[in-house]
Formats: structure tokens, sequence, C-alpha cells
């Protein structure tokens, strides 16, 4: 039994060989990341130059640790940020298929890296996602933070509250407003089905632009009983430019 289940692995392989999510390559043998290295090479990391607490990219070229602007003036409710990589090239492309064009087979995939870049000193109870207005969902047909949830729950062998953290009023797109405009566009959005009671969260997005999305979200979380919230996002948007999502 176990050389036919081999011989039929090796069948498998040869007729579906594997391939990159993203760009379709197909991936040399004993290849193991989620992407080709073609694909991989445009996913550009987040500088040493950033926030600690936001994650913001810093223009200066050495590492420092001190908060951006917005963080020193307004401290956000979320302790730390963790993120793939730049909103930007590769990385954008991945992200837009992923959540634009029902490319639902990315949230493995994206997954995996952010499951990496996750500290293992993170200790976490409870994986949350980013609701949607269950109108939007219903346009969607998904939620793509949902699914990169769930993925990383799997990987990390934490539960996924889904229904926890509820999006109670549909919001403007965030796309084209100011900062100021996203916290009043966010205000009283989220709501909780029921209390926490010290859990420490993960919050899982696609992607954040000036973190007015993941501050509203996580000071519902703490306002009900959460004990600490650290993000998780794939893409960190440099700055609020025109093609930023969140």
């Amino acid at each position: 039994m176990p050389d036919l289940r081999r011989t039929l692995i090796w069948l498998a392989d040869q007729l579906f060989p594997a391939a990159c999510p993203l760009c379709r390559c197909t991936f040399p043998a004993g290849w193991r990341d989620p992407f080709c290295a073609n694909c991989q090479a445009g996913f550009k990391p987040l500088p040493p130059a950033h926030c600690p607490r936001c994650a913001l990219p810093f223009q200066a070229v050495n590492s420092s640790s001190h908060l951006c602007g917005r963080c020193s003036l307004l401290r956000p409710p979320f302790s730390k940020v963790h993120c793939v990589g730049l909103y930007d090239l590769a990385l954008r492309k991945a992200i837009h298929q992923f959540k634009f064009n029902q490319r639902v087979g990315l949230d493995r995939p994206l997954a995996i890296l952010l499951d990496r870049v996750i500290a293992d000193d993170g200790q976490f109870d409870l994986i949350i996602p980013l609701p949607l207005h269950p109108r939007r969902l219903r346009q969607r047909s998904y939620n793509q933070s949902l699914l990169l949830a769930k993925e990383i729950g799997k990987l990390r062998g934490l539960p996924v509250a889904s229904r926890l953290l509820l999006k109670q009023r549909d919001t403007l797109p965030q796309q084209g407003l100011s900062a100021r405009d996203r916290e009043m566009n966010l205000r009283s959005a989220f709501g909780m089905s029921r209390c926490l009671s010290g859990e420490r969260i993960l919050l899982v997005d696609d992607v954040m632009t000036t973190g007015a999305t993941a501050s509203a979200a996580s000071r519902v979380l703490l306002q009900n009983g959460a004990g600490e919230v650290q993000v998780a996002v794939v893409g960190r948007a440099p700055s609020e430019s025109p093609q930023s999502v969140r």
C-alpha cells in the first residue's frame, strides 16, 4: 500500500506539477516556498527603519526605534503590527488578485508568509479577522481577512472567532478619504457579539494604510475585555497614496 501511495503521488506530480499561485509558473523540483523566486523578489520587505508600533516605514535609511508622528501624538490601541512587506509591486498585485479577483487560493500562500513574520514570542489566545458588513460580504461573496485568519489559525494551532467582532454599520470605502475622515467614517462601525475575559488577540486584515480601521476595531475589542491586541496584515502602505485600499 505505501508503494501504491507513492506511485499515485508521483503520477499526480507529473500530471499536475506544483505552480506559483500568483504567476502560474511551475516550481522547480524540491521548491518549498509558497511563491516562486521571481514573485517573491517583487515582495518588498518592511525597511529596518519603521515605527515599532504601527510599522509605518520611515524615510531614514538606518533602523530606528522611535514612534512615528501619528503614534507619538495619539498612541494606537493595538500594541504592534506584523506585516509581510510594503503594499507595492508584486505584493500589491497578489493582494488585489486575492481581494478583488476571486483568487481565494492565495489565502494559504499569503498566510504562510504572514505567519513567518509574526514574532515567535507573540503569545495569542484568539485570532479575529476584520469583519465585513453583511451587505459588502454579499457583494464580494467572501471575506479575505477571514480566509487569512483561518489559515493562520491552522498554522499556529489557534482558534479563530469569526463572529465575535461585527461590522455593525456599513461605512463608505476608506479609499480617497483623509486620515481624519477615515476615523470619522469608522465611528461606531464595530460592535461585539459578546465580551472577552483578558484574551490576547491577533487581529488579521489584508492591508493597513493609516491604521484607522485597525485602531477602531482594536479599541472596541479592548473596551469589551481583550487583554491586548496585536495586528497582522499582509501589506503596509508606505503612505496615504491613491492606490491604498484601507
